[in-house]
């Protein structure tokens, strides 16, 4: 038979220990979280160190920046620096020296850039393009471009749309152009650059009002904008147009 003065006393000390039990497990559960975050930083911090330290050369690859939560926008797009057309959208005077600024490249949009890279495996972006105050533009059909290589995916008889990336004055600074196929990218990359270009005037509305406090941004965004800011300095010439040329003609008789 149980002495019940024991048992009363036995019960406080498993209460107790039950509790020492829940604030180490809870203790234990935000030890791993702050450790899993102080790794997650880490990784991005390296990571920037890698693309500083080589001049860009290196670092930000497709599979860095999609972090743990994956990219706003990737798809493959026909991209063309400019508002150049006719016989002049494929000319201009890098093509001189072999530099190619025209051509099927593979676009992936986090935090408030667009990154261009060779392939959807790329080490590092060929440049970045800051969308802030950018708006993306889909043109009518029969103005959209038709690539001469065709699209990953792309058959014979896909049609094409052509979007414009355009600054808050309207000027044209790229032209994309994406493979109409069932995943609807030239859609999405427009609703994409919108709430980009939306937060980032957040953003810099909050900083210039001293709220910085209030920004809240998971790590692989900030070294998502981080790199983009660096490789935006990449971004190709805008190309000679052909007024510009024929201005710079002389005058017979002169």
């Amino acid at each position: 038979m149980s002495d019940p003065d024991n048992s009363t006393e036995e019960q406080p000390q498993a209460q107790a220990q039950d509790s020492l039990h829940s604030t180490a497990s809870g203790n234990s559960g935000k030890s791993f979280r702050n450790t899993l975050s102080s790794r997650t930083s880490g990784l991005f911090a390296a990571a920037r160190a890698s693309v500083f330290g080589s001049n860009g050369q290196s670092g930000g690859s497709v599979e860095t920046l999609r972090g743990n939560t994956g990219a706003d926008f990737e798809g493959y797009a026909t991209v063309h620096r400019g508002n150049g057309d006719g016989a002049f959208a494929m000319f201009d005077l890098f093509s001189f020296f072999g530099k190619k600024n025209d051509g099927l490249y593979f676009l992936l949009i986090k935090g408030y850039h667009c990154f261009v890279f060779e392939n959807d495996e790329g080490k590092s972006p060929k440049y970045a393009i800051e969308l802030m105050n950018r708006k993306a533009v889909i043109q009518p059909s029969h103005e959209s471009f038709i690539p001469k290589v065709p699209h990953p995916g792309a058959e014979r008889n896909t049609t094409y749309t052509t979007v414009h990336l355009e600054t808050g004055l309207g000027d044209i600074e790229y032209k994309f152009t994406f493979a109409n196929m069932k995943d609807g990218l030239a859609s999405k990359f427009c609703n994409v650059v919108s709430a980009a270009s939306n937060e980032a005037t957040t953003e810099q509305v909050r900083k210039r009002l001293g709220h910085e406090g209030l920004l809240s941004k998971r790590a692989s965004v900030r070294y998502a904008d981080t790199i983009g800011a660096k490789k935006a300095q990449d971004q190709p010439e805008v190309p000679v147009s052909a007024g510009e040329v024929l201005a710079e003609m002389p005058v017979a008789g002169y």
